[in-house]
């Protein structure tokens, strides 16, 4: 405003702040809904299969800078003393309702007054924590990805809504966008969650590092590790139902894997 311009009357100042007041509004209740929407199943199977395409896509990601094994593994330690002083229990979620291995040794240690079960108690809570760390209990990277297609599920536009603070995955998992969506079949006609408009959605896609390999998987040049690893008790692992193969901890060849999560659907 220049000297001698009129000034906003008080109805006019009470209109606008009236309409920035209402927008803000609206802006809560549109995401209050689509967050709903994901969370009661109001949408079409198209976004599974959305997902599905999305994890296809972020298959060969590579071993990101900055997390190698000895920083997984301190963070993966700092986690679990941080959980367990704050809720006196080590991993994510609710304590378990059976005791582990750990504890079931301790108790029989106790209750025995034989110290001679210490060494195998130590062994299993080893296990334990290596178990944690080789399926994926180290540090992660998220970001938060929203995507706008066209009706018929092309892309329009994608863009990253929060940062992991990995430059390097946060351009791995944007790039890798546009190929994974191209040859996903369009939403059927009157999907739930697919407007006149496009299709708005909001995800997050979360990196991390296992230390997991298929037993099949392991040649004979192998067989000095599976010895040495037996012998300190650590070829631990486990069994995958779904497909009948079992995978072990293989800290020699470390995999990066992204798991999408849809939050919203506007």
């Amino acid at each position: 405003m220049r000297p001698g311009d009129p000034a906003p009357s008080r109805e006019q100042l009470a209109a606008q702040e009236e309409a920035i007041v209402a927008g803000r509004v609206e802006e809560f209740i549109v995401d209050e809904q689509a967050q709903l929407r994901v969370a009661n199943g109001l949408i079409d199977p198209y976004f599974s299969r959305l997902r599905e395409a999305l994890e296809k896509g972020l298959e060969d990601a590579p071993v990101f800078p900055g997390t190698s094994l000895v920083n997984q593994a301190g963070t993966a330690w700092a986690s679990r003393a941080s959980s367990f002083g704050a809720a006196g229990n080590p991993g994510d979620g609710p304590p378990p309702k059976a005791p582990t291995t750990t504890e079931r040794l301790y108790d029989l240690q106790q209750r025995a007054g034989d110290e001679s079960m210490e060494r195998p108690r130590l062994l299993a809570h080893a296990g334990q924590e290596l178990q944690h760390l080789a399926t994926g209990g180290g540090s992660k990277l998220v970001v938060t990805l929203e995507l706008t297609q066209e009706v018929d599920g092309t892309l329009r536009d994608a863009k990253l809504v929060s940062l992991s603070g990995n430059p390097a995955y946060d351009a791995y998992v944007l790039n890798a966008i546009p190929a994974s969506l191209a040859k996903l079949a369009a939403p059927p006609a009157g999907a739930r969650g697919v407007r006149a408009d496009g299709i708005r959605t909001l995800w997050a896609v979360e990196g991390r590092v296992v230390y997991l390999r298929k037993l099949k998987e392991l040649k004979g040049q192998d067989a000095w590790y599976i010895a040495a690893t037996s012998a300190a008790g650590i070829l631990a692992g486990r069994f995958e139902e779904t497909t009948g193969e079992i995978e072990v901890i293989d800290f020699r060849n470390p995999r990066f894997v992204c798991r999408s999560h849809l939050l919203r659907v506007y």
